[in-house]
């Protein structure tokens, strides 16, 4: 399906269920060939193409150049903005979440109920918590009680929900998605019109993302004291994706139009080739997979070769410097000049590829997840078999052999893997990092190294703020002053300013988010 074209037809299918509930006046002569409102299992589709296409790769697309996975070969622009942290309110995710994919999931929720079949009321409510799990991990507070339900009139002017009560309302969306999966008295199949292109109708996987996204949030609260349970975390992942062939995934289609394709396939998102916005790999990726955590011991990671092209020249792993553009070279060195030297982003490798699958969550981030949470409540034991089982799990996703994944984990473990787990900071940096690998380009890395204050004990010497920093808004003397939240949108701003309130970028820009304080 082509994309752009899916959220268009979806959001007008939307209006037409809401215009239809509002004004029942009109149902005299009605065209029974041109009904004005879909039934839930035609909306499934929809409620899935624009979380990922509309909302997901909107709030991730900046997002890959501040958690550094991609760096841009020019030294100057706009297409540097977002590895140079100058943001503005001109940001979309926010619009594209409320305008397209947010109406999808509460208006699927809605015809489930009517219809009476729970299953697609679970469906909609889980990718409803995705939707504000994203914005409100971007934001902050964010509009919620007063948002889009699908009956009452729309607020243009709704008031910001602050972020503890975002997070109580995602987990209750989660536990009312479970008992509707749990409801055995459903009349119509999520693959009933074959819109489950996620899970092909399977309720068991549908039930399981939602725990899975449980543990998502849950281990968000690492820095709120009580509210991080480290026994509710391993609840929700013991309840969550159980093996391979789980993960929440958008599959994308190769030999298509360029909307069906990959979004990182096309230069980063974008359609010219001699301006993108992301051109190659960062050289802290390319250390992530070249070192391991806590020793910072040379050792290649065998991923690396799936994720991304080595030099032609002589066969080496290298990336850009956030900031510098080409004319930095490796780390700033300038050493290199040629722009096939360093790690190619575009069509590269797994992720980047035009059929590559760009996923919601994954196994193996539930088992790291997992792993964090056993770290935390002192079961070290527990914390390295979910930390191998998460590592492993990735290996085998991008297709690593079963000989290179012992070969790898052999050379950990000589490197005083377990040693490490006994020390949190250490364990941290083995999770953490791994994590960074796993969920290579997911928005969701932001939240963990933002969690993670940024630490180089954490993630290494090589995280480094950017080069041409925004020295407007951050202190270039102060090395732990960084990016922690995105200025609301202009639109927003515009119309409801006194709900909205400061929204100026040194305020968004540098205010942690509620999880983020202790």
């Amino acid at each position: 399906m082509n994309t752009y074209v899916s959220k268009l037809y979806f959001l007008f299918l939307g209006t037409a269920l809401l215009t239809s509930s509002c004004k029942e006046y009109l149902d005299v002569n009605k065209d029974p060939n041109l009904p004005t409102q879909v039934p839930a299992a035609s909306r499934l589709v929809g409620t899935i193409t624009t979380t990922n296409g509309a909302a997901m790769f909107r709030g991730a697309r900046e997002i890959t150049g501040v958690t550094q996975y991609g760096v841009t070969k020019l030294t100057t622009g706009t297409n540097r903005n977002a590895e140079t942290w100058r943001f503005t309110a001109s940001y979309f995710l926010w619009q594209n979440a409320y305008t397209w994919a947010i109406p999808n999931c509460v208006d699927m929720a809605l015809l489930g109920e009517k219809e009476g079949s729970p299953h697609f009321v679970g469906a909609g409510k889980v990718m409803l918590a995705i939707n504000y799990g994203m914005l409100t991990d971007q934001y902050g507070a964010i509009v919620m009680s007063e948002g889009y339900d699908g009956v009452s009139q729309v607020k243009l002017t709704p008031k910001m929900d602050d972020q503890q009560t975002v997070y109580a309302g995602i987990d209750k969306l989660l536990d009312e998605a479970i008992v509707a999966f749990n409801n055995t008295n459903n009349k119509t199949g999520l693959n009933a019109n074959g819109g489950d292109i996620m899970y092909a109708g399977d309720v068991d996987k549908w039930r399981r993302l939602a725990w899975s996204l449980k543990a998502r949030y849950l281990s968000h609260l690492s820095k709120k004291g009580s509210l991080y349970d480290s026994k509710k975390i391993i609840e929700a992942c013991t309840n969550g994706f159980n093996k391979d062939g789980m993960d929440a995934e958008f599959a994308y289609l190769a030999s298509a139009q360029q909307t069906d394709q990959n979004p990182w396939f096309s230069w980063g998102g974008f359609t010219s080739a001699t301006d993108p916005r992301y051109f190659t790999y960062s050289q802290f990726f390319v250390d992530l997979l070249s070192k391991f955590p806590v020793t910072e011991t040379v050792f290649q990671d065998p991923r690396i070769s799936r994720i991304m092209s080595p030099a032609p020249s002589d066969g080496k792993y290298r990336g850009l410097k956030p900031g510098l553009g080409l004319a930095g070279g490796q780390g700033g060195t300038g050493q290199f000049k040629n722009e096939n030297d360093y790690g190619k982003f575009a069509n590269s490798g797994f992720y980047t590829k035009a059929a590559s699958p760009f996923p919601f969550i994954t196994y193996s981030e539930v088992k790291l997840i997992e792993a964090e949470a056993r770290l935390r409540s002192n079961d070290v034991a527990g914390a390295l078999v979910a930390y191998e089982e998460g590592v492993k799990s990735n290996m085998r996703k991008l297709g690593v052999t079963a000989a290179e994944i012992n070969t790898y984990w052999t050379a950990q473990l000589a490197d005083g893997l377990a040693a490490h787990f006994t020390n949190q900071t250490g364990g941290l940096s083995h999770i953490m990092r791994q994590k960074y690998i796993t969920q290579c380009l997911n928005p969701e890395t932001w939240v963990d190294m933002r969690r993670m204050d940024y630490s180089t004990d954490i993630y290494g010497p090589s995280l480094q703020r950017p080069a041409n920093l925004n020295t407007v808004i951050f202190d270039a003397n102060n090395a732990k002053d960084w990016i922690q939240a995105m200025v609301y949108e202009s639109n927003e701003q515009n119309r409801n300013p006194v709900n909205v309130g400061d929204n100026t970028e040194k305020t968004r820009l540098k205010t942690p988010l509620w999880w983020n304080q202790p």
